[in-house]
């Protein structure tokens, strides 16, 4: 049985366990914080060079990334696909995946420490946010119209983009912006409303909220808050 390293508060963690579970894989879970310091796990960079969670445990060795993670998933276990059937339409699912990480999740992300630990956060930081944010706001329609999933009319890797990467979007915006800016996106809240009455995004969320105190006790022992 493949085993899956990280915790469940972690988005990028969720990001192959959410595929696991759709594909209905057989898998492991094991806890493990991220990190590469003294006070992590030093044997955990076995498995993850720069000590990031996830990490994949396969019969053959380790992958970490989630990418790369997915790719062995699909490659490996191909029905249910999570990627069309045409290479252009697998291209498209991977555009919009890519641009959710890269133009919304990885810009809202600056903000994540003020966001956990309750401080306001610099104020230069906090423009390059909010207009990097619009851009990809304004941007998003051009390559979903959100009406059933996210690309398409099957569940793909872009809808587990959307899934999981969204929501901090969302905080973010709501604890800093004055409001949620992806409000403004088509179709776009009707759409997540539908995906959150998935079964197994159910239990990704449960299982983030039931990790979400322990994980927030490990920061505050690490950085002896």
């Amino acid at each position: 049985m493949i085993k899956l390293h990280g915790f469940s508060a972690s988005n990028y963690y969720n990001v192959p366990k959410l595929a696991l579970l759709e594909k209905g894989i057989p898998f492991e879970e094991v806890l493990s914080y991220s990190g590469a310091g003294p006070k992590y796990k030093p044997e955990y960079l076995d498995k993850s060079p720069l000590g990031k969670v996830p990490a994949l445990e396969t019969p053959e060795g380790f992958i970490s990334e989630s990418r790369a993670i997915l790719d062995y998933i699909e490659r490996s276990y191909p029905t249910p696909a999570l990627l069309p059937d045409t290479p252009f339409h697998v291209a498209k699912v991977q555009e919009l995946a890519q641009f959710i990480e890269l133009y919304f999740e990885l810009v809202a992300r600056r903000l994540i420490p003020s966001l956990l630990l309750g401080t306001k956060p610099d104020p230069t930081a906090l423009k390059e946010v909010e207009k990097g944010l619009e851009k990809a706001v304004t941007a998003l329609p051009k390559l979903s119209s959100f009406e059933t999933f996210a690309y398409g009319d099957q569940f793909t890797l872009a809808d587990i983009a959307a899934i999981l990467n969204l929501p901090i979007v969302r905080n973010v915006g709501k604890a800093f912006l004055g409001g949620d800016p992806l409000t403004q996106v088509p179709n776009l809240d009707a759409y997540c409303a539908r995906m959150e009455e998935r079964p197994h995004v159910k239990k990704v969320r449960a299982d983030a909220a039931a990790n979400r105190p322990d994980f927030m006790a490990h920061l505050k022992a690490l950085y002896g808050l």
